[in-house]
């Protein structure tokens, strides 16, 4: 198996961060460069699987209600907030989404260039503040890295000698 000793679990994070107003590049860029620094017991979950351009009341409701759920199962949540994305349009949604990882007691991470983000006391007291995605990268990688059982204190051992 190649796993002994591990007790490797997949771990999930949420990757909120701004899609409305942003190409798919924006969108993306980011995204896989966290699917490509993550350690492969973590699984990035992308809300903009299946999301439609559309301004359907319905459609709206729908993506909703899937980040809500996402952000709920997941483990951790890393919110994307850059300066040059923010100065065009502020990321509603990924704000909802720190609050519900936040207010759900879940691990939130943000990452930001954008001092107005770095210095507003909501965004310092929900999470783990970066200026840089490879550090954020970094610390959720041993945050959420897998229990390694021979590293594993033997309280029994300790107790009865």
């Amino acid at each position: 198996m190649g796993n002994e000793g591990s007790l490797s679990m997949k771990k999930f994070v949420y990757l909120a961060g701004p899609i409305e107003g942003c190409s798919n590049h924006e969108i993306n860029q980011w995204r896989q460069k966290c699917y490509l620094g993550f350690n492969e017991n973590l699984v990035g979950i992308n809300p903009y699987r299946a999301e439609t351009h559309s301004d359907d009341p319905e459609a709206r409701k729908r993506i909703m209600m899937k980040n809500y759920m996402d952000t709920t199962s997941c483990d951790l949540i890393l919110a994307y907030l850059p300066k040059e994305i923010n100065a065009r349009r502020a990321s509603y949604g990924t704000t909802f989404e720190i609050a519900w990882g936040y207010s759900l007691q879940k691990p939130v991470v943000i990452v930001s260039d954008d001092i107005h983000v770095q210095d507003h006391p909501l965004m310092d007291m929900s999470g783990a503040l970066f200026w840089e995605l490879d550090e954020a990268i970094d610390y959720i990688n041993v945050l959420l890295e897998p229990y390694d059982s021979n590293l594993a204190f033997d309280f029994k051992a300790s107790v009865l000698n």
